[in-house]
């Protein structure tokens, strides 16, 4: 799913040398689309940004514009399946866009996407492997075979080790490529808080004006707030019924703040588990807050209804720009913090029957 090594001093030369204007063209073909409308855009805060749009005349189009640091783009044709990423940066940029095969997409003139294309090239046989085991999963799922599904779950955590130390190892190697702290942040999920303080420490100085590494180095003070033996970071959102709900002011319990969406499988699937620990422990001092990702109301009030989620419920209905969860460095989902009856941090992201047993530790058997 998802050539050229880059010297790091050859980057910073490059990147140095374009001038105070900061102009990149990009000029480009596409087999198989004659004409057509074709957008420039970036991804920002979960939602499409479109940057400028260009005609496809005979096949052809051009860019023109300027731009600060590299940042990672996209192409895409109105009415077609065609999104293509690329590093944009000053320089001049071609490219040969395959509209029915996209993965033979050449580009050249882009110092940065040199260095991406590294990377998807060094993570190929991790990606296939993980392609492969999630094959079997959902074969053992369907077949209701348990013992395969184990076994599909375990070689996959395997693999995904392997991936981290892979991109972590990359990032070290190229600290003076915009790149690597791309890499980190688009897989935040995968790390805690030492391993994003570590690359963000090895990071060069000529990236302190990316967008990435400052984003990267924000996410790592978010992080650093709420850490175990942290007190809660307090926000307010509105309830379901439109009320405003404050995190303080449900001191006195254990308290799950619980960070989820009706929109994702993992969420909906782990669910039982909370209510079951609810019912469990809600008499002994336990309860939970639901922070909802969610961007559409009535999905969240049913999807609530339909897994039994009774509890106390909040969201600013924001999608991925939901201030509780930027708050606490909320970067995937399911996601959730433990507090103790003062507020304090007490675990993270705890599932399944790890948050009975935690619960049991502190409250004692469930009646």
């Amino acid at each position: 799913m998802r050539n050229v090594l880059i010297l790091p001093a050859l980057v910073a030369i490059v990147l140095s040398s374009c001038g105070p204007e900061n102009q990149f063209k990009i000029t480009g073909t596409i087999t198989g689309i004659d004409s057509g409308l074709i957008y420039l855009q970036k991804r920002e805060a979960g939602e499409w940004n479109k940057l400028d749009s260009s005609q496809i005349l005979n096949g052809a189009f051009t860019f023109r514009g300027t731009i600060d640091m590299p940042e990672m783009w996209y192409l895409s044709v109105k009415d077609a399946r065609v999104y293509v990423p690329l590093f944009v940066e000053h320089a001049n940029i071609t490219m040969d866009i395959l509209a029915d095969s996209l993965e033979g997409t050449a580009i050249k003139g882009s110092l940065s996407q040199d260095v991406y294309q590294q990377y998807l090239k060094q993570m190929e046989p991790v990606d296939e492997e993980m392609n492969a085991i999630y094959k079997e999963y959902r074969a053992a799922h369907e077949a209701g075979d348990e013992a395969g599904i184990a076994r599909a779950d375990s070689m996959y955590k395997i693999a995904e080790a392997r991936q981290k130390e892979m991109i972590l190892a990359f990032a070290r190697e190229h600290h003076s490529s915009v790149v690597a702290p791309y890499l980190i942040l688009r897989n935040a999920y995968m790390f805690e808080l030492p391993d994003m303080e570590a690359v963000a420490l090895e990071m060069d100085t000529t990236l302190n004006a990316s967008s990435y590494l400052q984003e990267l180095n924000k996410q790592v003070d978010i992080l650093k707030a709420v850490q175990i033996g942290q007190p809660a970071p307090d926000f307010t959102q509105a309830d379901t019924a439109g009320n405003p709900l404050a995190l303080s002011s449900l001191k006195g319990k254990v308290l799950l703040v619980d960070f989820w969406a009706s929109w994702c499988g993992p969420c909906r699937a782990e669910n039982p588990n909370v209510v079951e620990a609810w019912k469990k422990y809600s008499k002994k001092g336990f309860d939970v807050l639901g922070v909802s990702l969610d961007k559409d109301r009535d999905k969240w009030i049913e999807a609530i209804q339909a897994d039994n989620l009774t509890w106390n419920h909040v969201s600013d209905l924001q999608y991925w720009n939901n201030e509780a969860s930027n708050l606490y460095g909320v970067r995937s989902i399911p996601s959730n913090v433990l507090l103790d009856q003062e507020g304090i941090i007490i675990a993270r992201n705890l599932r399944g029957e790890d948050l009975r047993a935690k619960l049991e530790e502190l409250l004692g058997p469930a009646k």
